[in-house]
């Protein structure tokens, strides 16, 4: 998991744009937020308050962040296990070790418990 350091985010406060008057014309109230490693930015000018607006776009740019970091770890362990299936090893039994251990998903099981027909732990 990605930690969330504040040196690789880059914040940047501006005045809004649209419609809002005076105020919304004045008052630096408007965030981009950018996260320096992936490049995402993220902009809020949802309310009238600078602080609320920090949180909500940091909020969703850190859920953007998190997916695509939980994204690229699924593909990681999808490329191991189709790595694994290449070469036609499924399952190794060590019978010094009394463990069965799955390739595809790199578990160890009690080789006694597989070898009895006791298949639950594999569902």
């Amino acid at each position: 998991m990605e930690n969330f350091n504040k040196k690789d985010y880059k914040v940047e406060y501006t005045k809004g744009t649209g419609a809002g008057g005076q105020h919304k014309n004045k008052v630096e109230t408007c965030v981009t937020i950018t996260h320096i490693p992936t490049g995402f930015k993220e902009r809020c000018q949802d309310t009238r308050y600078k602080r609320k607006n920090h949180d909500i776009a940091f909020e969703r740019l850190k859920k953007r962040v998190i997916k695509l970091y939980e994204t690229e770890l699924h593909l990681e362990k999808n490329r191991k296990r189709i790595e694994s299936m290449k070469n036609g090893v499924i399952r190794t039994y060590n019978y010094a070790r009394n463990e069965v251990k799955d390739h595809r998903t790199g578990e160890k099981y009690n080789l006694k418990k597989f070898l009895n027909g006791d298949l639950d732990f594999l569902i």
